[in-house]
């Protein structure tokens, strides 16, 4: 069964990837008294790497924490202590610091509180500042006994042979004592390490070797206890294979049935898993409830990871992707990008490899189609546009391949009409208005057509309006959009069940939070609150449906945006107040699930940060100045070659700056005003010839802030032959009516 497709909606732990190249640690504030050991280590050992050894690291904690220490040595006294069962826990620092935590003090913390500092050496480990301070601070607080170095790469002391320096492994605070004042200028020393490397101890013998140091005990007896150990598990794996060949006559006859009897089993849970994936989600969906399919798709995985995937056919590896896409839908939704990207690309390579095997077969070309959509939506959602166009651009391909297969089959028509959707709203959001019109009415001419069989279709129909209405407002054309936007509420309501229908609901929150916009694009804020209430209140309706649902969670941050520009046209700047920082607390959780979507990054954030400054108390101003300053950087670091701001998000960005120099200005700050409004006019000049609205008010306001009347004025004269009447461009009317050759400080 089909998986729907969606148009989108645009209403750490410590893993550096350079490790620093200064003192990475403070030398004198560890918490702990130099050389003095903790009574009782939380950890057996700190594992210090190179990020390039981190397999490596990652292995022999695992190896070292999973040893099982021969019972005969457990609770025996040794010059390490009494010997423990297990050693465990072992420190791996990218595993175990926490996001937002101050890392010198936890790692400096972690190296007290561990028992040996096992160091990872290779020719990375050699270079790494990093790894040579870790070491140096553990030897100030243990001393020099407790350092143990494990060789994955290179050669010890090759820094001491002409021409072979860059093969060095061991880093320089290990091949020296610590003494001061001089850190790395102590006596030098020849470390014993155990060796990795297959010409030398090997993976296990020198995993042995390491353990023996740690619990005090001889190399030799742990060696030759895993070797009697290996020796056991020989003999019992020959006397069971004994055993097996004698039992084998006796069920060679039960294996046939058994084998048919699994057959028939397997056929029955891919049977029900398939229900579950398709028909049940389906009947979910509608109600807003996909949540409760949370753990299916995870259970499928787990049920296919049993079998053997070269075994699988093509139906059930077919089921296997539409399970990964259920997991990326459930990571998506919740705002978990990364987990859901790497579910959508496993399933791509499981739906190509299978499209590969038959590139004319109907069905793969449909579950491969699906997977590059969700490919080019997650990079659509992280506005990497390029990327997720040409996505869109492949899967309008792939679905009229489809269509040329089967040209009767109506599911595959529709994969066609929701590819010329997408396609077109990616032209609405780069500023090719007339493109996206072109390929907007390509889809809607197909919905029509369908909904004429599937009702249900009426929903996708009325979302193609919705985004037509959209491409109306780009182009100035207000009330236009308006009635389009009308018109797809009247469509909504031919949806079977519609009342009863969350997505339906969601749409109409849509529909009231783009009129009451609309008509502040016109001026008429009475008529606008009327709509921003009616959306707000169905969005804290659908929020209580499902907490966790973050497209149900984005909606209502936004309408909190748009009711605090209501409100405070009407002047009721209190409850404004109250609404904007709603929506600024709504950002900021978001944005700590995924700070890499665009929507929330750029568009939730700068918006409301703008209504708050514009609200602002004279308390409140220089924390917000600071906080759209850091925005601004943010948007900054976040714009790149693959990611750039479109023009309506270029706009946003330009609001919050301009309103960042008005904070500034009221507080003296006269000159770095100006010079964030000369960077609103250089961001927004592109957009002039264009006559985008919004842009040529903002752009306007910034030149009146610098002092440029006539060119302020010029700009105002041209917004006032439309229909643009937003409280913004008032603002810009008045200024000029009553601030000629005011200064740039003008309040």
């Amino acid at each position: 069964m089909r998986i729907p497709m969606r148009l989108f909606s645009f209403a750490h732990t410590f893993a550096p990837a350079v490790r620093t190249t200064g003192d990475p640690f403070p030398t004198s504030k560890s918490g702990s008294p130099t050389g003095v050991s903790r009574p009782n280590p939380k950890y057996w050992a700190f594992i210090s790497y190179s990020h390039r050894d981190a397999g490596v690291a990652n292995a022999l904690q695992r190896a070292i924490e999973t040893y099982s220490v021969p019972k005969h040595l457990v609770g025996r006294r040794t010059a390490a202590g009494e010997v423990p069962p297990r050693l465990k826990p072992i420190f791996l620092d990218r595993h175990e610091l926490q996001a937002g935590a101050d890392l010198k003090a936890i790692v400096i913390e972690a190296l007290a509180a561990s028992r040996y500092l096992i160091v990872v050496c290779s020719p990375d480990a050699a270079r790494s500042a990093w790894v040579n301070q870790e070491i140096i601070e553990f030897k100030k607080l243990h001393g020099e006994s407790r350092v143990l170095a494990v060789i994955a790469a290179g050669e010890p002391f090759a820094s001491c042979i002409d021409g072979r320096t860059h093969e060095e492994c061991f880093p320089e605070a290990l091949r020296s004592t610590v003494t001061s004042p001089v850190v790395n200028g102590g006596t030098a020393l020849e470390p014993i390490a155990s060796d990795l490397r297959p010409h030398a101890d090997g993976k296990r013998r020198a995993t042995l070797k390491l353990i023996a140091g740690m619990i005090g005990v001889g190399a030799d007896e742990l060696i030759r206890r895993h070797a009697k150990r290996r020796m056991r598990q020989l003999m019992l794996v020959a006397a069971a294979s004994l055993a097996g060949m004698a039992a084998m006559s006796v069920l060679a006859v039960s294996a046939v049935r058994s084998r048919n009897e699994a057959h028939v089993q397997r056929s029955e849970a891919e049977d029900l898993l398939e229900y579950m994936l398709g028909d049940l989600r389906k009947k979910l969906e509608p109600v807003g409830r996909l949540d409760v399919l949370d753990g299916v798709g995870t259970k499928a995985l787990t049920y296919y990871a049993r079998q053997d995937a070269d075994q699988l056919d093509a139906n059930s590896l077919g089921r296997r992707s539409r399970a990964l896409h259920l997991i990326g839908e459930m990571h998506e939704q919740r705002g978990q990008l990364d987990a859901a990207q790497s579910a959508f690309q496993r399933a791509a390579d499981t739906t190509a490899q299978l499209l590969a095997r038959a590139p004319n077969d109907g069905h793969r070309i449909f579950d491969h189609a699906q997977s590059v959509y969700w490919v080019g939506h997650l990079a659509w959602l992280r506005g990497q546009v390029t990327p997720a166009e040409e996505a869109f651009r492949n899967y309008l391909e792939l679905a009229e391949q489809l269509v040329r297969i089967d040209g009767q089959n109506l599911d595959w028509q529709a994969e066609t009409a929701y590819a010329h959707d997408n396609i077109g709203v990616v032209g609405l959001h780069t500023s090719r208005v007339a493109e996206a019109l072109d390929e907007l009415a390509r889809a809607r001419t197909i919905w029509q057509r369908l909904v004429a069989t599937q009702p249900p279709r009426a929903f996708d129909l009325a979302n193609n309006i919705g985004w037509i209405a959209k491409a109306y407002e780009a182009q100035g054309s207000f009330a236009r959009a308006i009635d389009t936007q009308k018109e797809k509420m009247s469509v909504l309501q031919l949806v079977p069940n519609a009342e009863s229908n969350q997505q339906v609901r969601r749409s109409v929150r849509v529909i009231n939070s783009e009129l009451a916009k609309l008509e502040m694009a016109l001026g008429r804020a009475a008529s606008a609150q009327a709509y921003a209430m009616t959306a707000l209140q169905s969005s804290q309706a659908l929020v209580k449906t499902d907490p966790q649902n973050k497209t149900w969670l984005e909606s209502l941050y936004f309408i909190h945006v748009t009711v605090a520009e209501v409100q405070m046209a009407l002047g009721h700047r209190t409850a404004a107040r109250e609404n904007a920082h709603l929506a600024l607390s709504g950002s900021a959780q978001l944005l700590a699930l995924d700070p890499k979507v665009a929507s929330w990054q750029v568009n939730l954030r700068g918006r409301a940060l703008t209504v708050a400054a514009e609200l602002s108390t004279d308390a409140e101003r220089p924390g917000l100045s600071e906080e759209l300053r850091v925005y601004l950087e943010t948007i900054r670091q976040f714009t790149t070659t693959a990611r750039e701001l479109n023009q309506t998000r270029d706009v946003i960005v330009a609001q919050a700056e301009y309103q960042l120099g008005v904070l500034l200005a009221h507080g003296g700050r006269t000159e770095e005003a100006a010079q964030h409004w000369r960077g609103v006019v250089a961001r927004m000049s592109p957009y002039a010839a264009q006559d985008d609205l919004p842009a040529l008010t903002v752009m306007g306001t910034a030149q009146f802030r610098l002092g440029a009347l006539a060119e302020a004025r010029a700009l105002a004269r041209r917004i006032e032959s439309s229909t643009y009447r937003h409280p913004a461009y008032a603002d810009l009317v008045r200024l000029l009516s009553e601030g000629a050759g005011l200064s740039v400080a003008q309040p």
